[in-house]
């Protein structure tokens, strides 16, 4: 574990986090994003790879207007 870039104190717990992010005018949510939590300010580094895979992703195609997507695994 390393030592959280901002509050210095805590250590990086690797957790799989929501991301949520305006994309243009369109709110983007993804579950179990992987990342990097701090135990004491909880500020979050998500995972290089998968932010990379994700923007290839969003500009890949134009979005779709009032389109819902979702993936539950039960």
């Amino acid at each position: 574990m390393s030592t959280c870039p901002v509050c210095q104190t805590g250590r990086l717990q690797k957790r799989s986090m929501a991301f949520v992010e305006w994309h243009g005018r369109y709110l983007l949510v993804v579950n179990r994003m992987p990342a990097m939590v701090c135990e004491v300010c909880q500020e979050r580094v998500y995972d290089y790879d998968a932010i990379e895979i994700l923007q290839k992703l969003l500009w890949s195609n134009p979005p779709a207007q009032n389109r819902v997507v979702s993936s539950r695994n039960s």
